[in-house]
């Protein structure tokens, strides 16, 4: 749908597509079927996580065709979102953005306005809102980025972590250090990481989802796009035995903000804990380089906790233009929330009821174990 607006100069760059009067003095630029050059590094600033960095492959893929929306305040923007245009709704392009109440709200009355079509506006996965919406909406928990809160020395860390995590990582590493003599852990960054390291941290992340019974979720242009993206701003801690990589874990920093991408060990030193040493001791190298923020992404696992993360609840996220337009989407409405039910209670179920207290709970909890097991060992005989 075209639209006649005044383009309007604005040397920073943030007002140079067509820009529309709001109250409360913010400004906003529209961009139909383009995403500008200055917008990459400023979603980066202003939502710091990797799943909506257009430098993240997926993300590069999603945005070929979209458009831009930015509100700028006090010359500085105050949120940038890239959506496209789906019938009779608006699909909005990044997962796991920090958004506000008043910034949703700001979008959804721009996109009403300016496509009157427009019924319903989607964001497919989003921090969940702390304030009720202008408009009617309905959103369901989908997902979960679990997220460390770095303290300002390792120091803190160290003691935040408790007692038993401090001994259980001494006790851990003098064990490897005993058996595995040449056993050596390393951190390496940006241009220090070889291309190999990569390949086989990710060989080894693909031959344990394989004893899980679980497809790798890795092709050769995801590997190729982390071996160059880890040159430029990765993170990867490295355990090695007799030279051979046996454990690894690959990070992206974007400002402060640090995110897991991947995390492996070889099978043969599980008794060994090398995955939770690998995050110990990248996290502690994170915190020396001033790192503000470690995000765990999906998987509410016990280790997690230990080490300290929190959960915040990702969702789905439907705002529609009126009462009447949630109500013609009530069959979408329903599924997802069947859908969004039935995974909240397996999350429960996989991750959850073991941490709750009674024989009952802990009861569940073994039998649910006993089956993930039965269902893995069945996996590995039968391939």
């Amino acid at each position: 749908m075209d639209i006649n607006a005044q383009v309007v100069d604005d040397p920073t760059g943030f007002m140079s597509g067509a820009a529309f009067a709001h109250p409360h003095a913010v400004q906003i630029s529209c961009y139909d079927n383009e995403v500008p050059a200055f917008v990459i590094a400023e979603i980066d600033r202003l939502y710091g996580h990797l799943y909506c960095s257009p430098s993240y492959f997926l993300m590069a893929k999603e945005m070929v065709g979209a458009s831009t929306y930015v509100a700028v305040e006090n010359n500085a923007a105050v949120s940038i979102l890239l959506y496209k245009l789906a019938g009779n709704a608006v699909m909005v392009i990044g997962q796991f953005m920090n958004l506000r109440a008043e910034d949703i709200n700001r979008f959804a009355e721009h996109i009403f306005n300016r496509f009157p079509l427009v019924k319903m506006i989607s964001f497919s996965e989003i921090c969940k809102i702390e304030h009720a919406l202008a408009y009617p909406s309905h959103e369901m928990t989908c997902s979960e980025d679990m997220v460390i809160n770095l303290p300002a020395t390792v120091r803190d860390y160290e003691s935040a972590v408790g007692k038993n995590m401090r001994r259980n990582i001494k006790r851990y590493t003098k064990a490897l250090v005993d058996d595995f003599p040449s056993y050596q852990f390393r951190i390496l960054v940006e241009n220090e990481i070889g291309d190999q390291d990569i390949r086989d941290i990710i060989a080894l992340s693909c031959s344990r989802m394989k004893s899980k019974n679980i497809v790798p979720r890795f092709n050769e242009e995801e590997e190729r796009w982390i071996v160059e993206h880890a040159r430029r701003c990765g993170v990867v801690g490295m355990a090695t035995v007799d030279g051979r990589v046996c454990a690894g874990a690959i990070g992206f920093r974007i400002g402060e903000n640090y995110m897991m991408h991947v995390i492996a060990h070889d099978l043969k030193y599980n008794e060994y804990s090398l995955g939770i040493l690998c995050y110990y001791h990248t996290i502690c190298d994170v915190i020396a380089r001033g790192g503000k923020r470690f995000h765990l992404l999906q998987g509410r696992y016990g280790y997690k906790y230990r080490l300290l993360a929190d959960r915040h609840d990702i969702v789905h996220l439907d705002v529609f233009r009126s009462h009447f337009g949630a109500l013609r989407h009530s069959r979408r409405i329903l599924k997802k929330e069947i859908k969004g039910r039935l995974w909240l209670t397996k999350q429960w179920l996989l991750h959850d009821v073991e941490r709750e207290e009674g024989k009952a709970y802990r009861f569940l909890g073994s039998a649910v174990n006993a089956l993930r097991t039965a269902k893995r060992s069945r996996g590995s005989l039968e391939e």
